[in-house]
C-alpha cells in the first residue's frame, strides 16, 4: 500500500486490533489563459481510446496520492491507440497538502495543467494557469478541448478526487476560490462540452471518488455514458488503479472498461488486505458497474414507486421510516451531528426492507427493485457490505435535517424529490399508521440479567406504539474522558425480544477504546447492525509530530460474535481515506459526546494515546463498581423518541 509516508520515509504506524486496519491507506471565461501550447492538435491519425481523467488536485488530502496514482499510470506499456489525457489541478508548494513527489514528465507545478501521456510520461499541452476544476465550464471546455487534440473511436471520462453522492463533489479549493461541482454541474459541464466536441455519448463514465455509485448521479448522467462505474461508500489510495487501462488497449468496449476500473480497484485491495491492517478497507468496498441504457427503465420505476408511495404516505410512513433505518448506511452521523450526516442508503436494500405497504405500493417497489437489478451488472462487496446492491440514494432519516438545496436545484430526479418532500412532511406531521407518537408503560426499565458477565434490560411499549416504532437503540451514559456524564456506547436494541412490544438491550460493561499498551483512552462509539456484523465509528483528533492536527473518523467491524474483525481510519471532514495516516510520535484524543439542552456537544477527552507501533483498537472493561445508566430508545417516523432507563454498577 503506498501512502504518503512511504515516499517521503515517515514512520507510519498501522492502527490494528488482531485482524485491524490501517489509516491509509477521498479561455476566457472558461479555462483561463494560455501559456505556450507545448503540443499541437493531433494529426488525422483517430486512437481507439481516449480516456479524459479530469484531476482537482487542488484539494485537501488528495494530492500526494493522485500524484502517485497517476505515476502508477505512467508506467503501464504505451500504446498508440489510447490516448490517456489529463487535466490535473495542484496547490502551492507552501501548500500542507502539497505533493512531496513530482508528474512524471512535468515536475512540481501548482497550476492546472493539460496533459497527454506518451512514453512513460506526461507531456504538458498547456498551462491553464490559476482556474477553479469546481466550475463547469472549466469541465466543459476540458472535453472539447481533449477530444478535439485526441479524436479517438471510443472515448471515457473519469472524475478523479473527493465525492459526496448526490451532492456531488470534487472540490477545487485553490485560486481563484473553493468551488465544487453539484450534480446538475457535472451533467452541465459535460453535455456542454460534448455538444461543442460532437461527441453522442462516452462509452464510459468512471468515478474515481467516494459514495458516487449513486442514484441521482448515476440518472443525471446515463444519457452521456454507456456505461457508469463507480463506488458506493469509500474509496481509499490509489482509486484510479492501473489495471484498469489494459482493456482498452485489448479492444475493449465501454462494458469492458468499466468492469475493468471496478476489478483493478478491487485487486488493489485485496492486494493492501495481505498488509498489516489491511483487510478493513476489502470488508467495506461496494463497487458496481450500471448500465446506462437500463437506467431510464429505473428512473420509469422510481418516478412509478414515488407516485404510488405518495399517494399512500398517511398509511405506509412508518414502513417508509423504519425501511430507511434498517437499510444499509453509508457514513453514517453522530448523534448531534444529524445535520452533518450524508443520509446515503442503499437503494436496492431500503426496497426490500420496505414491508407492510398496500399491493399498489408493493408492486412499485418490486418494480424498482427488479430495475436496479437489471441495471447494476457488475458487483464487488465485501464482509460489511453484504446487503450493498450497487446503487445509494439520498433519504434523510429525519424530517427535522433535510438537505433542502439538493431538493430545489434539480439534483434528486423529479419522482424521487417529490416522494422524499412528501414523506418528510408526513413525518414531521407524526401522523404514522396506527396513530401518532411511541411511549413506554414505564420510564425505568427492568432489569432482566446482571451478573459479571453483563447486563440485559427490558422495557414494554404501551399499546399502540409497537406499531408506530421505527428504530430502537441500547444507549450507555457513565462517566468518560473526564466527563462526569457521557454517552459511551449506541448498539442495536431489539424489538418484539421478549414478547410482542418488548423492547431488550444487552450491554458487557466494555467501551471502545484506543490504547497504546500503556494508556487506554475510551471513546464514544456509535454501533448500526448490518448482515455482515456490526459497523461502529468513532471520531477523534489527531495531532501529527509538526503540530498539524485532523480529525479522524475511526470504523470498527465486529464479527455476528462481536469480536473486532477490522478497523479503518477516514479524515472525519470528507469521510475519505484517501491521505489519512499516522505517524509514529503523533497522539490520538478522542471525543466523547455529552448531554446538552436535548442533543449531545462533541467535546475531546481528557485522555490521548501516543502514536507507536503498538496502538490498537479495542474494548476496555470499564472497573467494577463503576456507575452507569444504560436506557432504551425508540423512535418514530418524525423523530420523537421515548425512553427506559435502568441505572447500575460494573459487575
Amino acid at each position: 500500500m503506498r501512502t504518503r509516508a512511504s515516499r517521503t520515509g515517515r514512520r507510519i504506524v498501522a492502527l490494528t486490533a488482531a485482524l485491524a486496519a490501517a489509516g491509509a491507506t477521498t479561455l476566457a471565461g472558461g479555462l483561463g489563459t494560455t501559456s505556450q501550447a507545448l503540443a499541437p492538435a493531433a494529426d488525422d491519425t483517430v486512437a481507439d481510446w481516449t480516456m479524459m481523467v479530469y484531476a482537482v488536485g487542488d484539494t485537501s488530502g488528495v494530492p500526494q496520492l493522485m500524484v502517485e496514482n497517476l505515476t502508477e499510470i505512467a508506467e503501464l506499456p504505451d500504446d498508440p491507440d489510447v490516448n490517456v489525457v489529463v487535466l490535473l489541478d495542484l496547490p502551492e508548494a507552501t501548500d500542507t497538502d502539497a505533493p512531496t513527489s513530482p508528474v512524471p514528465g512535468v515536475g512540481d507545478f501548482s497550476t492546472a495543467k493539460l496533459l497527454v501521456l506518451e512514453d512513460g510520461r506526461y507531456n504538458e499541452v498547456r498551462d491553464l494557469g490559476e482556474v477553479s476544476m469546481g466550475q463547469p465550464d472549466v469541465l466543459a471546455t476540458f472535453v472539447e478541448e481533449a477530444a478535439d487534440r485526441f479524436p479517438a473511436v471510443h472515448y471515457g471520462f473519469t472524475f478523479f478526487d473527493h465525492g459526496g453522492g448526490n451532492t456531488g463533489g470534487y472540490v477545487d479549493t485553490g485560486p481563484p476560490g473553493t468551488q465544487e461541482l453539484s450534480v446538475p454541474e457535472m451533467r452541465e459541464g459535460l453535455l456542454v462540452g460534448m455538444q461543442k466536441a460532437g461527441i453522442d455519448r462516452f462509452d464510459v463514465i468512471n468515478q474515481a471518488a467516494c459514495l458516487m455509485s449513486n442514484y441521482e448521479t448515476v440518472s443525471a448522467l446515463a444519457p452521456l455514458g454507456r456505461w457508469l462505474a463507480g463506488s458506493e461508500e469509500i474509496m481509499i489510495a490509489h482509486p484510479l488503479a492501473p489495471a484498469s487501462f489494459p482493456p482498452m488497449s485489448e479492444g475493449g468496449d465501454g462494458q469492458a472498461v468499466a468492469n475493468g476500473f471496478v476489478s483493478g480497484y478491487v485487486d488493489l485491495l485485496d492486494d493492501i488486505a495481505t498488509q498489516p491492517g489491511g483487510q478493513a478497507y476489502r470488508d467495506l468496498v461496494a463497487m458496481s458497474v450500471v448500465d446506462g441504457d437500463a437506467v431510464s427503465g429505473l428512473d420509469a420505476a422510481m418516478e412509478s414507486f414515488s407516485q404510488a408511495a405518495v399517494a399512500n404516505l398517511p398509511e405506509i410512513t412508518t414502513s417508509v421510516a423504519r425501511a430507511r433505518a434498517q437499510a444499509l448506511e453509508f457514513v453514517a452521523g453522530f448523534p448531534g451531528l444529524e445535520g452533518e450526516s450524508l443520509d446515503l442508503i442503499d437503494l436496492g436494500d431500503f426496497m426490500k426492507h420496505l414491508t407492510d405497504v398496500p399491493d399498489d405500493v408493493a408492486v412499485a417497489r418490486d418494480a424498482v427493485t427488479a430495475a436496479v437489478d437489471r441495471a447494476v451488472t457488475e458487483q464487488a462487496i465485501g464482509q460489511g457490505t453484504q446487503q450493498a446492491t450497487g446503487i445509494n440514494v439520498y433519504l434523510p432519516a429525519n424530517p427535522r435535517h433535510v438537505n433542502a438545496s439538493v431538493l430545489r436545484d434539480g439534483t434528486e430526479p423529479q419522482g424521487w424529490a417529490e416522494f422524499i418532500e412528501a414523506f418528510v412532511q408526513s413525518a414531521g406531521s407524526s401522523q404514522g399508521q396506527s396513530g401518532a407518537g411511541v411511549s413506554f408503560v414505564s420510564e425505568q426499565a427492568q432489569v432482566l440479567q446482571a451478573d459479571e458477565s453483563g447486563i440485559k434490560i427490558a422495557a414494554q411499549l404501551t399499546d399502540g406504539s409497537r406499531a408506530n416504532v421505527t428504530s430502537a437503540e441500547t444507549y450507555l451514559f457513565t462517566g468518560l474522558g473526564g466527563q462526569q456524564i457521557a454517552l459511551g456506547l449506541i448498539l442495536p436494541a431489539y424489538l418484539d425480544a421478549g414478547g410482542p412490544g418488548q423492547v431488550q438491550g444487552v450491554w458487557s460493561y466494555a467501551l471502545t477504546a484506543l490504547t497504546d499498551g500503556t494508556t487506554v483512552a475510551p471513546a464514544t462509539a456509535v454501533y448500526q447492525g448490518q448482515s455482515g456484523g456490526l459497523l461502529g465509528s468513532f471520531l477523534a483528533q489527531y495531532t501529527a509530530p509538526d503540530g498539524g492536527v485532523t480529525d479522524v473518523g475511526i470504523r470498527v467491524l465486529l464479527t455476528s460474535s462481536g469480536n473486532i474483525q477490522s478497523v479503518s481510519i477516514v479524515d472525519a471532514s470528507t469521510g475519505s481515506s484517501s491521505g489519512v495516516s499516522l505517524e509514529v510520535g503523533g497522539t490520538l484524543t478522542p471525543y466523547v459526546f455529552v448531554p446538552s439542552s436535548n442533543s449531545y456537544e462533541q467535546v475531546l477527552s481528557t485522555q490521548s494515546v501516543e502514536v507507536t507501533q503498538d496502538l490498537r483498537v479495542g474494548f476496555v472493561r470499564m472497573e467494577k463498581n463503576s456507575r452507569f445508566d444504560m436506557g432504551l430508545v425508540v423512535q418514530d417516523a418524525a423523530g420523537n423518541a421515548a425512553t427506559a432507563f435502568a441505572s447500575g454498577q460494573v459487575r
